[in-house]
């Protein structure tokens, strides 16, 4: 495989990390070595969202909030929660109707942008259409329909959700949900939430983890103040990546990774390129129980032609190298095949095994300060990890190199031509390996930073510290 050393390393970017949706999980890529940078803090707030429902659980009783429609009565009940222990039950009486409740709140003028959310539970009956709703006083609702096929069927909780911005002369001090229900049709509220902004967050009300009431509980807005769990009871984590092949495989430095207080971290150097890949981090507390999940998405790009290959080292990532292909080598898979002869027979008996993984030759040129590179990649032990751009078609191998040999090309102080055999390997054993990132131990830290006093007033916390500043 003759490949022509990439001359140019490209500089160290820290690009915007992607953030899970509940704050505790970031990634950011690491363009310079092709990696993924893993940070975990679930000592951070999952979001800063505020709820503007004066009662949005009913958690006492149906104060602040008041019919919406005609036809339709309402109850408190304690049967079914989606959270704490009570929700608001609607029975539609009469003629068919479209009705609901309206949640009490602090007023919003115009010119205000809001999310409003309310998980629903249909009982009896199959209402297909309904709308959210903001209001003044008794004045005409603002009606936001829900779209075909949002309004769940009978049995399970579902959060409906829209977003508005109050125009001009708008104002409301209520929002809410009505369903079009015939008689008989019944179906719980629970969980309302009206947020300022245009994003939507997990529900919040001063009672749930994290949170707090801004006046007298379940009579007053409320909002997220700190994590939902306590970090100081999170061991370690396990951060797994979801390929674009469906499977889940452990990442290498978090199999598992230690969680100080809550804060833990963890360096990727096997994903794919070129496509979206999913980590998914599950919390391990001191008892050994699992605290929740958290995932988010990132995509490395795909190196550019003609440097479309890389050579990643597995133990030294900093190792790696990108490299230009000229020209593929035949791949050669050898067969398993056992025969015997039969007596009487013309035929032998035979049993095949899968075929052995695929071996050939790789043919490397280098230049500069790429040879000794180049040379320690191929002549350290261990296995290293070939990568390509999806459209050559050659799946990601682990591989071995052997008989690894130099040449010059010319001068004595010229290029060189790398030759070696390859064989691949399966990917080896994840479990209990320590985090190795490029250019960052604590070796360097030391040796940057001559006293304690002078790393802490560099980096704010252990993330960052982990991370060399990338994340936290």
């Amino acid at each position: 495989m003759p490949m022509i050393v990439d001359p140019s390393a490209p500089h160290i970017t820290v690009p915007t990390p992607a953030v899970s949706p509940d704050g505790w999980l970031a990634a950011s890529v690491d363009a310079t070595y092709a990696g993924v940078v893993l940070g975990v803090n679930y000592a951070a707030p999952a979001d800063t969202a505020r709820n503007l429902a004066l009662n949005p659980s009913l958690e006492a009783d149906l104060s602040n909030t008041v019919s919406l429609g005609a036809n339709i009565s309402r109850n408190r009940v304690t049967s079914d929660a989606k959270f704490g222990a009570a929700s608001a039950e609607h029975t539609h009486t009469g003629a068919a109707s479209q009705a609901g409740s309206l949640w009490l709140m602090p007023q919003q003028d115009s010119g205000t942008s809001l999310r409003l959310s309310f998980w629903v539970k249909v009982i009896s009956g199959a209402p297909a259409s309904g709308y959210i709703a903001l209001r003044q006083g008794t004045d005409a609702p603002i009606q936001i329909p829900l779209t075909s096929g949002t309004i769940p069927a009978a049995g399970s909780w579902a959060r409906m959700d829209a977003a508005y911005t109050l125009g001009a002369g708008q104002t409301a001090d209520r929002f809410g949900i009505a369903l079009n229900g015939a008689s008989g049709t019944v179906w719980l509220a629970d969980g309302a939430m009206c947020e300022p902004g245009s994003d939507l967050h997990p529900y919040v009300d001063g009672s749930q983890p994290g949170c707090e009431w801004d006046g007298t509980p379940n009579a007053s807005t409320s909002r997220r103040v700190t994590s939902a769990i306590d970090p100081a009871s999170i061991l370690k984590v396990r951060i797994v990546r979801s390929d674009p092949d469906g499977k889940q495989r452990p990442v290498r430095s978090a199999d598992t990774a230690w969680a100080i207080e809550g804060v833990g971290a963890a360096y990727d150097h096997e994903a794919p390129l070129g496509a979206a890949v999913v980590y998914t981090a599950t919390a391990i507390r001191a008892d050994g129980s699992l605290g929740p999940a958290s995932s988010v998405a990132v995509t490395i790009n795909e190196p550019d032609p003609p440097a479309d290959v890389w050579i990643k080292s597995l133990d030294e990532p900093g190792l790696s190298a990108r490299v230009t292909v000229t020209s593929w080598p035949q791949l050669q898979w050898a067969s398993r095949i056992d025969s015997a002869d039969v007596v009487g027979s013309p035929y032998a008996a035979t049993s095949q095994d899968v075929y052995a993984a695929p071996a050939s030759e790789i043919t490397i040129d280098a230049a500069d300060s790429q040879i000794e590179k180049i040379r320690q990649l191929l002549t350290t032990p261990g296995v290293r990890l070939l990568q390509t751009r999806g459209a050559n078609r050659r799946p990601d191998q682990f591989v071995l190199f052997a008989s690894p040999a130099e040449a010059i090309d010319a001068a004595s102080d010229g290029s060189r031509t790398f030759t070696a055999s390859v064989q691949e390997v399966g990917r080896p054993d994840t479990a209990g390996q320590p985090m190795r990132m490029p250019g960052w131990s604590w070796d360097i830290l030391a040796a940057n930073y001559a006293t304690y006093d002078a790393a802490a007033a560099t980096f704010a916390n252990y993330q960052q510290l982990a991370t060399n500043g990338i994340l936290g």
